[in-house]
C-alpha cells in the first residue's frame, strides 16, 4: 500500500486475537491489525486494493477520522499518498 501510494505509512500489530460471528457461528482468529494512514480522497482506492489481497469475504476496512493533527504531519500524509505523475 506504501509503495502504490495509497497510504503514507502501516503499522502492523500482531498477532491479536479476534471473536467475531460468522456463518452463524461464533469464530476465534489469529488476526494482523494493520493501520494505515491515507487521505479521504485515496480511501476508496486503498480499499479496493486491501479487498482485492485479502483472504476474507469481507474484510475489516474502516475509516476513523482524524480530529486534529500537526501541520507538518498532515501535509507529510497527503504528499506520501499522491500518486507521481501519470499514476
Amino acid at each position: 500500500m506504501v509503495g502504490q501510494r495509497l497510504a503514507a505509512d502501516c503499522q502492523i500489530i500482531a498477532p491479536i486475537e479476534s471473536t467475531y460471528w460468522w456463518a452463524g457461528e461464533i469464530q476465534r482468529s489469529e488476526e494482523w491489525l494493520l493501520l494505515m494512514k491515507t487521505t479521504v480522497e485515496r480511501f476508496e482506492n486503498l480499499a479496493r486494493r486491501v479487498r482485492e489481497l485479502h483472504s476474507y469475504e469481507v474484510p475489516q476496512i474502516v475509516a476513523v477520522a482524524l480530529v486534529a493533527g500537526t501541520a507538518d504531519y498532515l501535509e507529510w500524509i497527503r504528499r506520501e499518498t499522491t500518486p507521481a505523475s501519470g499514476a
